[in-house]
């Protein structure tokens, strides 16, 4: 898609947390856009209102009073940029718009509500753009970038991880996981990139970070910065290999100076086109079943065999560390949002618009998957229900 003309047209950009949205800022005024920035609360940079033409903040889960906002501004085109926390998913107060395009989904997760906001913006005359418009510099091409060359051992390796993380990625599991040689040491799921890091175990480890096939590339597009390295180094990781042209390499010469010093190999990569792959499942609206179906997709990639899943959203998944480690994620990640949960619940109760109350996690696996008592007392303590 062409960029936009900066003599007839007018940049929006929804702004999360991170970096991203300061680069896109600055890229897009240096080639004489006017920009008009939506801020998301507890999100967007302190930095980002002194650096554009327009901006307001509103909360995540509002529609409504965003798209009034680009509108008034005589936005033409829409990009979206930086993090939004995963919780969010569960935690946000959506506005009477979008408490309906959300009734439309069949599945709640990143990649739906993201789509359902993208055609919510186009249905009102805007054009949305591929996050990596303006950003075409910090997209790496193939090749070595940083610290000691890889091996042809360490290319085999990142080869069959890539493959990996690309069924990974398909699944809607998430976009990286983690090699120790040939195995297959942690995948990353609703926590994301920095969380796997921390749970590499003891070095050698490989980082595979991809897209999805045929990712929409409007949102949701990996990305590697000073950060992921950092938390690599102090993990063990010692080689991270991404996706050439579609990931993101947010401070080029620090994250290159970080891993010369280090000892950490950093290249891109092209996909490769051979190895295993497994079919997209659609749409399961049993999160029973939809836990089985991805059980049955890892055990079908030598990952592991079991999943836990909350209201359609993979929460986390085994690996070959075994079922518990499974279980101690989820709990870990939910527990921080289940009170919050609880609390938005009755809330709307009070408000007259109670919904369902919040689900529970829900584990399943493939019949390799036995549900020992050390396993129940786990599941129990973590709040999943085992099927």
């Amino acid at each position: 898609m062409e960029r936009p003309d900066p003599s007839k047209h007018v940049l929006g950009v929804l702004a999360g947390a991170g970096e991203y949205p300061r680069l896109m800022i600055q890229g897009a005024k240096r080639a004489g856009m006017r920009v008009v920035v939506v801020g998301f609360r507890g999100a967007v940079g302190k930095e980002i209102p002194a650096m554009c033409d327009a901006f307001r903040k509103f909360r995540i889960g509002s529609m409504e009073a965003p798209l009034k906002f680009l509108l008034e501004n005589g936005v033409t085109h829409v990009v979206m940029t930086g993090q939004i926390k995963p919780a969010c998913i569960y935690t946000m107060w959506p506005d009477a718009t979008a408490r309906r395009e959300l009734a439309q989904l069949d599945r709640r997760n990143a990649h739906t509500i993201f789509t359902a906001c993208c055609n919510y913006i186009t249905r009102h005359g805007m054009t949305m753009l591929p996050s990596t418009c303006f950003m075409e510099e910090v997209l790496p091409p193939p090749g070595h970038l940083a610290g000691p060359a890889p091996t042809e051992e360490q290319m085999q390796q990142a080869r069959h991880g890539m493959q990996l993380a690309r069924e990974i990625a398909r699944l809607d599991i998430g976009q990286s996981l983690l090699m120790r040689g040939d195995t297959v040491a942690c995948v990353e799921a609703y926590k994301g990139t920095n969380e796997c890091i921390r749970n590499a175990g003891k070095p050698p480890i490989t980082l595979c970070k991809v897209t999805k096939p045929g990712h929409d590339m409007r949102f949701d597009v990996p990305c590697i910065g000073l950060r992921t390295v950092q938390h690599c180094s102090a993990s063990g990781v010692n080689h991270i290999v991404f996706e050439a042209r579609r990931t993101i390499l947010f401070q080029r010469q620090a994250v290159i100076d970080h891993c010369n010093a280090h000892g950490i190999t950093l290249h891109a990569m092209d996909m490769p086109t051979d190895g295993l792959t497994v079919a997209d499942p659609g749409h399961i609206p049993d999160d029973a079943e939809h836990a089985l179906t991805m059980a049955t997709a890892l055990e079908q990639l030598g990952i592991g065999n079991s999943a836990v899943v909350c209201e359609g959203v993979v929460i986390a998944v085994s690996d070959p560390s075994g079922p518990l480690k499974c279980i101690r994620r989820a709990g870990a990640y939910m527990k921080r949002i289940r009170f919050v949960r609880l609390v938005n619940w009755l809330c709307r109760v009070l408000l007259g618009r109670p919904g369902t109350p919040p689900a529970p996690m829900v584990m399943r696996g493939t019949k390799n998957f036995v549900i020992t008592p050390e396993i129940e007392k786990a599941a129990k303590k973590a709040g999943i229900l085992l099927h």
